[in-house]
């Protein structure tokens, strides 16, 4: 267990949909975790069919539109937006926008202009072409966006997940720029809900000669050890160290599994000189795990 610091702050959460299947799974699971937290959701539909003139649509739920449809796929639109998760969102303030644009633009600069604390969204959408690994919008809003970003299980069959029952938080660090940011806010998410925390990290395997590689692997596992209560000691955080060994999406994985995990924590790596933040780690490990990643 770990000692509790500070309340876990999610007044903002920013829910993009396209109304598919997952988006429906995404909406209720978000929907858990506002409810608990009294939290505000604003539900986000980008639809490229809007005219320029029509950027901002739609208003608190059960309100009318500011500004009208203009034209018939606009209109299905709207309609859907203004009546999708209603029984998700349920007893919760909710903003219900409609957009125009590149659909992670747009969801990445809403989230910066309104201090959104958490994007929720699913790794799939509706479109065959969004299939592919984490989908082409939710790849990119992972890439660029600035908050913590809460993508669901990368699985065929996704299962609803109540964020408010997590019991095992497992929070991955490198040791780089985003570690201790992201071990704070599993630590914030781990004492609100009462759950176990263990923060791990994994040891790629170098190639050397037969001879050398015992005591290289001890070595590292050992420096990899103190380093993990070092940056606990640090961050003020009393929680479970793990070294494990391998191809850091693969080795995680089969951390989660072992340990038993509900919610894995990593950090995104920021790339110097460019706005993208996501790292091929990071990319490998959201893909491979079995429970949902927030990548801080």
């Amino acid at each position: 267990m770990h000692l509790h610091r500070r309340m876990l702050n999610l007044a903002k959460i920013l829910l993009p949909t396209d109304f598919s299947a997952r988006s429906k799974i995404a909406a209720q699971e978000a929907g858990m975790l506002a409810r608990r937290l009294h939290s505000e959701v604003t539900l986000l539909h980008v639809n490229n069919g809007v005219s320029p003139t029509h950027v901002a649509l739609g208003a608190r739920a059960g309100s009318s539109a500011s500004t009208a449809p203009v034209d018939q796929r606009t209109a299905a639109a709207y309609a859907e937006l203004n009546t999708f998760a209603t029984k998700e969102l349920e007893g919760i303030p909710v903003k219900r926008l409609m957009c125009s644009g590149d659909p992670a633009n747009v969801i990445i600069e809403y989230a910066h202009a309104e201090h959104i604390d958490l994007i929720f969204m699913p790794t799939r959408g509706r479109d065959l072409f969004r299939q592919f690994l984490l989908g082409s919008v939710t790849a990119k809003v992972l890439h660029d966006a600035e908050c913590p970003v809460w993508t669901g299980a990368h699985l065929e069959q996704q299962a609803v997940v109540d964020p408010t029952k997590v019991q095992h938080v497992i929070c991955a660090v490198d040791f780089g720029p985003q570690s201790a940011k992201a071990l704070h806010w599993a630590a914030d998410f781990a004492a609100e809900f009462g759950a176990q925390l263990t923060v791990v990290h994994a040891v790629f395997p170098t190639a050397l000669p037969e001879r050398y590689t015992f005591q290289w692997h001890e070595e590292a596992h050992t420096e990899a050890r103190d380093r993990l209560h070092a940056l606990l000691t640090q961050a003020g955080v009393r929680a479970d160290a793990l070294v494990v060994r391998g191809d850091t999406p693969k080795a995680l994985r089969a951390a989660v599994q072992q340990k038993e995990g509900t919610l894995l924590v990593i950090g995104r790596r920021p790339v110097p000189g460019k706005q993208g933040r996501l790292g091929s780690d990071a990319y490998g490990i959201i893909c491979h795990c079995p429970c949902p990643v927030v990548s801080i």
